[in-house]
């Protein structure tokens, strides 16, 4: 698996779309609501101004509940009540991403397939499979049912999951939404041990850890496939205390926020943000 092409080919890759920021802090926590689930993921369509949001309980299911907005999400009173969407795979993990109208998904049959659905027309518009060996081991230490965790950023679609031979190391691919195939994929410094979650910002893969129990949760390893950040440009970047570890953590660039799943907590944090340093 190749780690470094021309940085001309790294810029088609990566940088279709300006993105100079870098995360600077977590800067506020809110519970958006409580639930009985300790697995499972919630998202906003990452590509869109769409206002719904989509309610994806457990960490292995086919029933995907559509709220109308944020607020009819928080009140289960409030009209109009939820679409109920059944799904023709069950999915894996709780990695899932909604971009530009499409649900994809890891589908739990298979260790290395990625669903493309089609949230309008209700069906399955594609479908892909990450090569190198991804899904044959789970993404982190502390999350017993990812094995591939899909994120969208500034710059579109990516996954990050296991590789052959890399000894516990991410591997972090850019997958083209369109054609559903692979552009890239990148053998990260990053470990699984210990890690709970990731999440991509401007082209940078951030990567959450905890050592468990009551321990702050920390990004603790950064990947910049473009080499723009350093780590000594990094803050230490700790989360609110949380009593687990994450399900998920999902930035989405519209609104940029992150949501993640704590606990039966559906949660959104707020970030901060400045331009990269000059190298």
């Amino acid at each position: 698996m190749p780690d470094a092409i021309p940085k001309t080919e790294l810029h088609v890759a990566v940088n279709k779309i300006g993105c100079n920021n870098m995360l600077t802090g977590i800067k506020s926590l809110k519970i958006v609501k409580k639930t009985t689930d300790i697995d499972g993921s919630w998202l906003k369509d990452a590509g869109s101004d769409s206002a719904k949001v989509y309610f994806l309980i457990g960490s292995r299911n086919n029933t995907v509940w559509e709220f109308a907005n944020l607020r009819a999400f928080m009140e289960d009173s409030t009209k109009p009540a939820p679409r109920k969407l059944i799904l023709p795979l069950s999915w894996q993990g709780s990695g899932h991403v909604i971009y530009k109208g499409f649900l994809f998904f890891h589908n739990q049959a298979t260790s290395n397939e990625i669903i493309k659905y089609n949230l309008q027309k209700r069906s399955v518009e594609d479908r892909m499979l990450l090569p190198g060996g991804a899904g044959r081991a789970l993404v982190y230490q502390h999350s017993s049912s990812t094995y591939i965790d899909l994120a969208v950023d500034e710059h579109g679609l990516w996954a990050i999951h296991s590789g052959p031979g890399i000894q516990g190391h991410l591997v972090l691919t850019k997958i083209d939404p369109g054609t559903f195939g692979v552009e890239h994929s990148w053998d990260t410094p990053c470990r699984s041990q210990d890690a709970e979650a990731s999440f991509l910002l401007c082209g940078v893969l951030y990567v959450v850890y905890s050592s468990g129990g009551q321990a702050p949760h920390r990004i603790m390893c950064t990947y910049d496939p473009l080499g723009t950040i350093r780590e000594e440009d990094l803050p230490n970047l700790i989360f609110p205390r949380r009593p687990r570890s994450h399900s998920m953590i999902h930035y989405n660039p519209r609104d940029k926020q992150l949501y993640a799943w704590n606990e039966g907590n559906q949660i959104i944090y707020k970030v901060q943000t400045k331009r990269k340093l000059p190298l």
